[in-house]
């Protein structure tokens, strides 16, 4: 029979409160573990189940974990506990390693409260794009197509609008942002860099209607 272990992480619970308040559904905080720190992601897009994944900050190397309904970090298999202990770098032998004290680690390092920032936007990013238009994290301009469409009627109807994958990207990264804008069709411009509208279209302070 293969290895099978499932337990709660009882800050994800909180983790996830936080993170519904802003209303994004992808969620980072650093752990660290026997030597290894991993920028960990919880994503919860899915409906058909949630996983925190592992992105090692030296190697790049990841791990994905599922987490089951009630907050259960869950590993089901030879495989994926090989996965683990490898990725880790755990000595499997007897009296070596308790996954059960892995996990009440890993609940102590759970933050209280989501707090974005751009060291947790590239985090995000470099688990996800998101968005194939841009890698960047920093908000530079806006397309506002409503606007466009005005001033250049000849443009098709049915095309040069805002994407759902730029919408997501906004949701998660900037949600302020995303709230302000989610109901009109607007693209949010995306650098590497700081651009001079940054903090701007940060604060709300750039009219999203020009």
């Amino acid at each position: 029979m293969g290895y099978s272990y499932s337990s709660m992480v009882n800050g994800l619970k909180t983790f996830y409160g936080s993170m519904r308040q802003l209303n994004v559904e992808i969620g980072t905080f650093e752990h660290k573990y026997n030597n290894v720190i991993s920028d960990t992601i919880f994503d919860t897009r899915d409906s058909g189940g949630w996983k925190l994944t592992f992105i090692k900050r030296a190697s790049g190397s990841v791990l994905c974990v599922s987490i089951q309904k009630g907050y259960r970090f869950s590993i089901n298999g030879n495989t994926e506990y090989n996965d683990f202990i490898n990725y880790f770098g755990i000595g499997n032998g007897k009296g070596q390693f308790s996954i059960k004290e892995f996990v009440n680690n890993l609940d102590e390092q759970v933050p209280n409260e989501y707090i974005l920032s751009d060291e947790k936007r590239r985090a995000i990013i470099n688990y996800n794009k998101l968005d194939n238009e841009s890698d960047g994290i920093y908000p530079i301009g806006i397309k506002n197509w409503e606007v466009i469409h005005a001033k250049n009627p000849k443009l098709p109807k049915d095309k040069f609008h805002r994407s759902p994958k730029n919408l997501l990207k906004t949701k998660e990264l900037y949600p302020d942002i995303y709230n302000a804008t989610k109901d009109m069709d607007i693209t949010i411009m995306y650098g590497t860099d700081s651009g001079e509208n940054t903090e701007k279209i940060k604060t709300g302070k750039l009219d999203y209607n020009s």
